[in-house]
């Protein structure tokens, strides 16, 4: 007999799980589906346990450049394997925790592998569930790649679970999931190699402070090679050999493992989206303005499954808000704005960006100056001993608004956050500029930062 709920959410991630219990709060009835674990990429095989391998290195980094400190150090040793298991411990029960939680509030939650069988209706373990609305909010799976020998590289969710520390490495993709992994094993000892198909590294960021990035990365050790053409992934007596092809010459390097660090794709290619009506394209799910389906307008989606936005934990539970409010409130339908969203790659040191580059403002001809400086001067860079600190803020010229904040090191994780809120509620740069921060801080800078030359 088929069950009804007035909304059946697929998937109990960052997006699928406030969705949920935002929708909850109005008095409607929600089933959630979850295909493995509640909680979703993010917290079990993503950000969170990849932080906790960051923070280690960011430990050995700290005391590589002890003597820096008149601090003398010894025998510093990165314990992989308990390292691994302290990952483990850290997430171990956030599943339980979000069931509870889910339960606590009249969600009823269902394990398994979702799949449409009408417009408004799914079928998990042989059992058939209907909803007035449906959101998909599913996630991202790594990117396949066409590549012979492709089934021997490790997925990011493999490479957080492997028990040993290699003596080398090779990452197809320089991604932040690439650049990041990079960054913690070279603090690990680890030997490293980046292919990267495209001529630029992290083609999202801000490139002359990506070229700093790439720069210091080689200057750790590691081969950071963009524009090649990975021919073939083959088993070898030391591991794994690459073939590869750059400038029309065939080279092959070996490595203990390879790890597919291409990206991620969205995670809806086993729901039978035909059979529920909904349209897609190469890119996904079709959708209009308020996260619908332009096929079925009942069936929504948030998170990594949405083909346009940011593939990142926080857009996600923004769109899960939008989402769960335009279920239940379909008379005051609400839009996303993505212009003002942090993103950051979390090397070491990291790289952080919000809004727009210099690159995107010309070519959208805008009247626009840039601040562009080098920190490594400033007396904070100089008591951190950071060896790559750079920002670049791009300003309306006719409004002094900041339309994009860019920093390499210098806290940029942090300092993005200040930029990001300064751009969304009109804060301009002769504000920060006579901002009196805290000081000596890494955010008393920003005066400095958003001084243009020009």
């Amino acid at each position: 007999m088929e069950q009804r709920f007035d909304i059946i959410v697929l998937g109990g991630g960052p997006a699928g799980r406030p969705a949920a219990i935002i929708a909850r709060r109005s008095g409607a009835s929600i089933l959630v589906v979850e295909a493995e674990m509640l909680g979703g990429t993010c917290p079990l095989r993503g950000c969170i346990p990849k932080k906790v391998l960051l923070a280690s290195a960011e430990i050995m980094e700290n005391i590589r450049q002890a003597p820096s400190h008149r601090i003398t150090v010894q025998d510093a040793h990165l314990d992989w394997e308990g390292l691994i298991d302290l990952k483990r411990a850290l997430i171990e029960d956030i599943p339980q925790g979000h069931e509870e939680r889910l339960d606590g509030l009249g969600i009823r939650t269902i394990y398994g592998r979702a799949r449409f069988t009408g417009p408004h209706t799914v079928e998990v373990n042989g059992k058939s569930y209907q909803g007035g609305k449906v959101l998909i909010a599913t996630g991202s799976r790594p990117r396949g790649l066409p590549i012979p020998g492709f089934e021997n590289t490790l997925t990011s969710d493999e490479l957080l679970e492997i028990g040993y520390r290699p003596s080398s490495a090779i990452f197809i993709g320089g991604g932040p999931i690439g650049m990041e992994f990079t960054h913690v094993f070279l603090r690990a000892g680890i030997s490293v190699t980046v292919l990267d198909a495209a001529k630029e590294i992290l083609p999202a960021f801000d490139q002359d402070l990506v070229r700093e990035l790439v720069e210091f990365t080689q200057s750790l050790g590691a081969e950071v090679i963009p524009g090649v053409r990975v021919q073939s992934i083959a088993k070898a007596s030391s591991g794994f050999a690459v073939t590869f092809g750059l400038k029309n010459e065939s080279s092959t390097i070996e490595a203990d493992i390879v790890i597919n660090s291409a990206g991620r794709v969205a995670n809806h290619q086993d729901l039978g989206l035909y059979a529920a009506g909904v349209e897609t394209d190469e890119r996904g799910i079709l959708l209009d303005g308020y996260l619908r389906s332009v096929s079925n307008p009942d069936i929504f989606v948030a998170g990594d499954a949405v083909p346009s936005s940011p593939q990142l934990s926080p857009v996600a539970t923004y769109e899960a808000r939008i989402v769960a409010h335009n279920m239940v409130s379909p008379e005051d339908l609400l839009t996303p704005d993505y212009s003002v969203v942090p993103f950051v790659v979390y090397t070491i040191p990291s790289l952080a960006g919000v809004g727009i580059t210099e690159e995107e403002a010309s070519a959208r001809g805008l009247r626009f100056k840039t601040a562009h400086h080098d920190l490594k001067p400033l007396k904070m860079a100089e008591i951190y001993t950071e060896p790559a600190a750079v920002s670049k803020i791009v300003i309306d010229r006719d409004t002094d608004r900041i339309l994009g904040a860019h920093i390499l090191g210098h806290s940029s994780q942090e300092l993005i956050n200040t930029f990001g809120l300064a751009m969304k509620h009109g804060i301009t740069s002769r504000d920060l500029h006579e901002f009196d921060f805290a000081f000596p801080t890494f955010s008393s800078d920003i005066p400095d930062m958003v001084m243009a030359r020009d």
